[in-house]
């Protein structure tokens, strides 16, 4: 590890946009804390970066010791959330609680611990059922 070198939280980590960024950031040897909650993400896709990273399994909804990891970081990177339209609708307050408080955790965690940055990533599911595809 290289001394004073940046620092990254990865929320989502686990997942497959977040593991390919984890991979990214250990081959740049920085310092990388993921924090997933293993829900549609998997051990398996960190596997290859085992004793190169921190793992925090938790659920970000829920306000916890997980929030002291922010306190000298750099950088969030927020993939962490549920997505699909359909199930969304179907069970809201689960959608809501994930995505919704979750970020706002992240945000207040962040806040505290005096992160410089934070790059917040969603799917496109966000903006509801296409009328065209592809959609602008």
């Amino acid at each position: 590890m290289i001394k004073n070198t940046p620092k990254y939280i990865i929320t989502g980590g686990a997942g497959f946009i977040g593991s390919h960024l984890v991979e990214h950031l250990v081959k740049k040897n920085r310092k990388v804390v993921v924090i997933d909650n293993l829900s549609t993400g998997r051990l398996e896709n960190l596997k290859e970066f085992k004793g190169k990273i921190k793992f925090i399994k938790c659920d970000i909804s829920k306000k916890g010791k997980w929030m002291n990891e922010f306190k000298g970081q750099f950088y969030v990177f927020h993939l962490a959330a549920l997505a699909d339209i359909v199930p969304s609708i179907q069970s809201p307050k689960k959608y809501f609680e994930s995505n919704v408080t979750g970020t706002l955790n992240i945000l207040e965690a962040s806040r505290q611990g005096k992160i410089k940055k934070i790059l917040y990533s969603a799917s496109s599911s966000c903006y509801g059922i296409p009328t065209r595809y592809p959609t602008n």
